[in-house]
């Protein structure tokens, strides 16, 4: 199984590269941030602590990360208005631009990596993989609780 994990490592390494390629061409953004301004635009007003849990990241890599969006003009933070304590996080209007192209991106990452595969491999493989993103849930909300 150990090599079963390092594939899957080497996926989703190979994918950031692949993204920080291409993003690169037409944006500052790092590949990685690219799933912070997705997160973000699906979710206009999500606060940094549900961010850093729908990301499985820790709540100072959600900060800083949002910090270097902000510099670049990607989001906006703002307090929330009933909970002081709370910062929610709201989409610009760059962000909303370059979120085709981050999909677009990753459509082509997809083609790249499922090369070959027919339909129903592609089918069964998303089955799989979402077998297994929802086991992660699982374990991440209980390690939570």
């Amino acid at each position: 199984m150990a090599s079963f994990l390092k594939n899957i490592n080497m996926v989703a390494r190979s994918a950031t590269l692949f993204s920080d390629e291409e993003i690169s061409k037409v944006s500052p953004l790092k590949g990685y941030q690219n799933k912070y301004i997705l997160n973000v635009c699906s979710n206009p007003g999500v606060t940094q602590d549900e961010l850093a849990k729908i990301m499985f990241v820790n709540k100072s890599s959600v900060a800083r990360q949002l910090s270097a969006l902000e510099d670049l003009g990607y989001i906006e933070r703002r307090e929330d208005p009933f909970d002081k304590r709370a910062t929610r996080v709201f989409p610009t209007d760059k962000a909303e631009e370059i979120r085709n192209t981050i999909r677009d991106i990753n459509a082509r990452w997809r083609e790249v990596i499922c090369e070959g595969f027919s339909d129903e491999e592609k089918e069964e493989l998303l089955n799989l993989t979402s077998r297994l993103y929802d086991n992660a849930v699982k374990y991440m909300e209980k390690k939570s609780d």
